[in-house]
């Protein structure tokens, strides 16, 4: 959140109705720098310019009790926030039990900045800011956040209330009539400086007043507040040393899920563009269900066309039908018995131009062979070629005729096939 809402509750809370509260408010920048003009109005107009931004809410100082005690040393696990209520149990009027405390840094000084106010207030102020739609991530009290003048003397006069804070030490505030008293009350004579923050209208008016102080206090320097005191509280607000009211129990937690809000819309486009990526997907799955259900059905036909088969198969199961009927028909197509046969008699044929064959019987397997050769060598060389095909050849008889030789022969595939 670059930029941050201050509010400042100028009234008590209105019970009855919390929205309706006086209120001033100012939009500033993360290093409290202005962002607009201060404006002032009713709680809930405040609240319109909550959303999206960091909501600091100043409440009255005279509300509350503004401490600096020095604390015992802190031995293992024990906080600090469990120590204060009892160290500081001696100093107050009512039950601890009522009372929160906010602890602030500590600063050069020993002592440790403690804020005290009644549990009552705090319920009072966070509920009313929550009612209106501005849910608080810092609640400061206003008197708190007065600028140091350094080795010097800090003044805010505010509508006749004098808050006056010296470096490391407590803010003392009163609101006493005439403002001279408060004055004389609150700044003693002193050689230190002395820096006064008033509006240019109360300067005007209490002319008189200033002109005693600085008889007081000759190292007074007057600081005009043309816009009022807001801004002058918003600049304070926004650095690390302001005291937050919001401690322990009253740690704003659920800050984080209301700023959410501001992506709920961008949140539910996108669900939107899931959820239309999701049904278009949806749609082009059930058409390729459909195109892969007319695929089975082709390939089924094809199937039992091809292979003349009446017995369904599976699609996915079509393919390994398909390879193994190829394996059979390469089976088939290999060479037989007798073509190896003839193979066998065509290169022992054209080897030997003097072989003659007169005749060939196939039966089962089984080749009957009668030949005519020059000699028992030719007859040997018919066996030779017949080996190397795996075919055992026998030679059954021979019969000389002439100067040739008439030979009956079988053959057989050593394989069987």
């Amino acid at each position: 959140m670059s930029e941050i809402l201050v509010i400042r509750l100028l009234s008590a809370v209105n019970t009855v109705t919390p929205t309706e509260t006086e209120a001033q408010w100012l939009l500033v920048d993360t290093h409290g720098a202005r962002l607009g003009t201060a404006l002032q109005g009713r709680l809930a107009e405040a609240a319109m310019l909550a959303h999206g931004r960091k909501v600091i809410a100043l409440v009255p100082g005279t509300e509350t009790l503004a401490l600096n005690p020095v604390l015992p040393a802190l031995k293992g696990n024990t906080k600090l926030s469990q120590v204060v209520p009892y160290a500081l149990e001696d100093q107050l009027a009512v039950d601890i039990d009522e009372l929160h405390f906010a602890i602030g840094k500590r600063g050069k000084a020993p002592s440790t900045p403690v804020v005290v106010v009644s549990r009552n207030l705090m319920k009072t102020w966070i509920s009313a800011l929550t009612a209106a739609g501005a849910q608080p991530d810092a609640l400061n009290t206003d008197t708190s956040l007065l600028p140091i003048t350094s080795e010097g003397i800090t003044i805010l006069i505010d509508q006749g209330r004098v808050s006056v804070k010296q470096a490391d030490s407590t803010v003392n505030t009163l609101d006493v009539s005439p403002l001279t008293e408060a004055l004389y009350l609150l700044v003693p004579a002193t050689d230190q400086s002395v820096t006064v923050y008033i509006t240019e209208a109360e300067c005007e008016a209490e002319k008189t007043t200033i002109n005693a102080l600085q008889e007081r206090a000759p190292k007074l320097a007057i600081k005009l507040l043309p816009d009022g005191v807001l801004p002058l509280l918003a600049l304070q607000a926004t650095q690390p040393s302001a005291i937050n009211l919001l401690q322990g129990e009253y740690t704003q937690r659920k800050k984080t899920q209301r700023n959410f809000g501001g992506w709920k819309v961008a949140a539910s486009i996108l669900l939107a563009l899931i959820g239309l990526h999701l049904f278009s997907k949806g749609i082009e799955l059930r058409q390729l269900g459909k195109q892969e259900a007319e695929l089975d059905k082709q390939i089924q036909t094809i199937y039992s066309q091809t292979l003349s088969v009446n017995t369904p198969v599976k699609s996915g199961q079509v393919r390994t039908a398909f390879e193994t009927r190829w394996q059979q028909l390469q089976e088939l197509r290999k060479p037989n018995h007798l073509m190896k046969t003839l193979d066998v008699l065509s290169k022992s044929t054209n080897a030997k131009d003097a072989l003659k064959i007169q005749e060939l019987n196939y039966n089962q397997g089984t080749v009957q062979l009668k030949v005519l050769a020059p000699n028992d060598q030719s007859l040997d060389y018919i066996q030779q070629q017949a080996k190397t095909q795996g075919i055992t050849t026998n030679v059954e008889d021979t019969t000389p005729i002439d100067d040739k030789i008439e030979g009956h022969m079988t053959f057989k595939s050593s394989s069987g096939v």
